[in-house]
């Protein structure tokens, strides 16, 4: 309780569950896409704020549900590749 790469690990994995339950379900509710969008970026965040040798194993899994993030529509995977960008784990 109270230490953040828990916060980040949180936010981590229901970005990973929200995409993993995309991969096998399939959904086409822009308020869910928005939802994941917005956790992602919470969880960007809260890795931000971590010591840089702990970044690196949860930004590779951003990386992970940023991918798909493309197939979705609603802009999804453009505003994930943009908020990567803005917290310095991508490329412009």
């Amino acid at each position: 309780m109270g230490r953040p790469e828990g916060l980040a690990e949180l936010m981590v994995f229901y970005c990973e569950e929200c995409t993993a339950f995309l991969g096998c379900c399939g959904m086409d509710d822009e308020g869910y896409f928005d939802a994941l969008v917005r956790m992602f970026e919470k969880a960007l965040k809260a890795i931000s704020k971590l010591d840089s040798e702990l970044q690196q194993s949860f930004v590779e899994r951003m990386e992970r549900v940023r991918q798909p993030g493309h197939n979705y529509g609603y802009g999804v995977g453009d505003d994930m590749d943009d908020l990567m960008v803005r917290y310095g784990f991508g490329e412009e």
